[in-house]
C-alpha cells in the first residue's frame, strides 16, 4: 500500500491564495540574500551528511520542472530565472541529492546548520527553489547590474564565485528544456501492446539513450528492466508516446528542437520498439512546446507545437501512417502565452483532440482555456473554468470518468498531496473544489494519468523517483480515485523521463 498520510498531515481546505501556501518559507523581505542566521533552536539529525561519491552527470527532469515552476509561481525576471538554473547545476547537476559537503543537501546544497530549514524541508524542492529565489530577487534588487552568475553567488556564496557564469549555455539549454516539458506533460496514450490497458516507459536519455517499458497486467506493472528500444531520446529531446501508424498500439516520438528540429518515431511492435525512423526534418524547434493528439479524427495521432514567445501560434503536422505532413499549418494564431501550461485532449467527445491551456495563476487568473479542433484548424479559445491549476501545482487531462470526454485534473504535490478534478460537460469543466484523492503525489514526485487496468475510465499513477523508485496507482471509479497501491518497486530512476 502507499504510505498514509503523515500523522496530523494538514489538509487544504478550500482553494488558498499561492501566496499564502508559500508564507510558511517565504522570507521577510528585508532579510538580506545569503544564509540566514542559524536558528536558535536544534535541529533533527541532518538526512545525510556525507559526502556525495559523485553527482550524477545528468539532471533530473523532475527537478528542473520543479524549479522553473517554483520560479514562474513567484513571477521572478529572466535573470534570477537563469540564476536558479545555474545554481542547481553547479550545486548538484539539477539533482535533489541527499548528501553533499558537511551539512549540504538537495538541489542548491542548502544547509540545515546555516539557517536554511530542517534537512527535511531542504530536501523538498518546493521549498528548496522558493527559498533560493526569495533571497535571489532579493538581491537582484538591490543590485540589479548583476549578472545571473553573480545573483547565484550572492545567494550561494561559493567559495568559486565564477563557476556559476561559466554555466549560463548548460543553465540555459536545461531552463529551454523544462519550459518544454511543461506544455508536454498533461498526458500521453502508453498502451504499447495494444490490451487496452496503458503501460509505463522511461527514457534513460543521457550517453546510452536506452528505452524500457512495464505493461500492465491490470493489477501491476510487469518487468523491471525489459528494454524495448536501446538508442532513442538523446539528453535535451523531448519524448512522448502516441499511435502515430494507427495500427492500435501506442509508439514512442522525439523532438530534436535545437537547430535541426527533427522529428522521430519509433514503431510498437507489440514486444518492443523498431529502430526510429525520421518523420518530419523541421517541427517545433528552438525551445517551441511539443504535443501529440489526433487532431483529425482519423486514428492516427499527429504532432503539434505551441511557439509561445511574441507570436503565440500554434501549428500541427498531420501523421499519413508514415510521416508527418506538413510544416507552416497554423492550427491556431494566438494561444498558450509564456508561462501557461498547455496541454492536449479531446475535451468535446467528437474524437478529434483539442487543445487546452492552464494559465496558473493565483487564484484569480488560474484560468483554462479550450480551443475545439475543427479537423483543420482549431476554433476560437473559449474559458472553460475560471479557478484550476493554481500556482506550482501540475494539471493533467484525461477521461476520468468514461464518458468519452476528457476531463481535467490537477496534483498540488505538496504536504497535503490534494488531487482536484473538474469533469468535462462538452462545454465547460465542472468543479472547482472537487477532491477526488486526499493523499497522492507529494514534493519532488512525478504524477500523470492512464487507464491501466483497461475499464475505460483513466486513472492517476505517481513515480515516486528518489531513493525508492516506487511506481502508485489510484485506479477511478467515476466519481472518485481509490487507495493508491503500489505497482511497481523500481522504475524510473532519477534523471528518466518516465511516462
Amino acid at each position: 500500500m502507499r504510505r498514509p498520510p503523515p500523522s496530523g498531515a494538514r489538509r487544504r481546505i478550500g482553494r488558498p491564495l499561492l501566496a499564502a501556501a508559500l508564507a510558511a518559507v517565504l522570507l521577510p523581505a528585508a532579510l538580506a540574500p545569503g544564509p540566514p542566521a542559524a536558528a536558535a533552536t536544534s535541529h533533527d539529525a541532518p538526512i545525510g551528511t556525507l559526502a556525495c561519491p559523485s553527482i550524477p552527470a545528468n539532471h533530473d527532469p523532475a527537478i528542473i520542472i520543479v524549479v522553473n515552476l517554483v520560479g514562474r509561481s513567484l513571477n521572478v525576471n529572466e535573470k534570477v530565472m537563469l540564476a536558479g538554473f545555474e545554481a542547481g547545476w553547479v550545486e548538484s547537476h539539477m539533482n535533489n541529492l541527499p548528501c553533499g559537503d558537511k551539512s549540504s543537501l538537495g538541489v542548491f546544497q542548502q544547509r540545515h546548520d546555516f539557517g536554511w530549514g530542517t534537512p527535511e524541508q531542504i530536501m523538498d524542492p518546493v521549498y528548496a527553489s522558493t527559498q533560493f529565489f526569495v533571497r535571489a530577487v532579493d538581491c537582484d534588487r538591490r543590485n540589479p547590474g548583476y549578472t545571473a552568475g553573480q545573483v547565484a553567488q550572492c545567494v550561494q556564496r561559493s567559495g568559486f564565485p565564477t563557476r556559476y557564469d561559466q554555466s549560463e549555455a548548460k543553465a540555459r539549454s536545461l531552463l529551454a528544456e523544462a519550459r518544454r516539458a511543461i506544455g508536454t506533460l498533461g498526458g500521453t496514450p502508453t498502451d504499447f501492446t495494444g490490451d487496452g490497458r496503458d503501460d509505463i516507459v522511461t527514457f534513460t536519455h543521457g550517453s546510452l539513450a536506452d528505452v524500457y517499458v512495464s505493461t500492465s497486467t491490470g493489477s501491476s506493472f510487469a518487468g523491471t528492466s525489459v528494454k524495448w528500444n536501446d538508442f532513442f531520446g538523446l539528453s535535451g529531446e523531448t519524448t512522448l508516446t502516441g499511435d502515430f501508424n494507427g495500427d492500435g498500439r501506442d509508439d514512442i516520438v522525439t523532438f530534436t528542437h535545437g537547430s535541426l528540429a527533427d522529428v522521430h518515431v519509433a514503431l510498437s511492435t507489440g514486444g518492443g520498439f523498431a529502430g526510429a525512423t525520421k518523420w518530419h526534418d523541421w517541427f517545433s524547434p528552438r525551445a517551441e512546446i511539443a504535443a501529440v493528439g489526433d487532431f483529425n479524427g482519423d486514428g492516427r495521432d499527429d504532432i503539434a507545437t505551441f511557439t509561445r514567445g511574441t507570436t503565440n501560434d500554434v501549428y500541427v503536422a498531420l501523421s499519413n501512417g508514415s510521416a508527418f505532413v506538413g510544416t507552416e499549418q497554423k492550427w491556431h494564431d494566438f494561444f498558450g502565452l509564456n508561462g501557461e501550461f498547455p496541454a492536449v485532449g479531446d475535451v468535446n467527445g467528437d474524437g478529434r483532440d483539442d487543445i487546452i491551456v492552464f494559465t496558473q495563476g493565483p487564484n484569480t487568473l488560474a484560468d483554462v482555456y479550450v480551443a475545439l479542433s475543427t479537423g483543420s484548424g482549431f476554433g476560437a479559445s473559449a474559458k472553460w473554468h475560471d479557478l484550476f491549476a493554481v500556482g506550482n501545482e501540475q494539471p493533467r487531462v484525461g477521461d476520468i470518468n468514461g464518458d468519452g470526454r476528457d476531463d481535467i485534473v490537477t496534483f498540488t504535490c505538496d504536504t497535503n498531496a490534494d488531487v482536484y478534478a473538474a469533469t468535462s460537460t462538452g462545454t465547460s469543466f465542472a468543479g472547482t473544489t472537487i477532491k477526488w484523492h486526499d493523499y497522492f503525489c507529494t514534493a519532488g514526485e512525478f504524477p500523470y494519468l492512464g487507464d491501466f487496468n483497461g475499464d475505460g475510465r483513466d486513472d492517476i499513477i505517481v513515480f515516486t523517483k528518489g531513493t525508492t523508485n516506487d511506481v502508485h496507482v489510484a485506479l477511478s471509479t467515476g466519481t472518485t480515485f481509490g487507495p493508491a497501491t503500489k505497482w511497481h518497486d523500481y522504475f524510473g530512476l532519477n534523471g528518466e523521463t518516465t511516462l
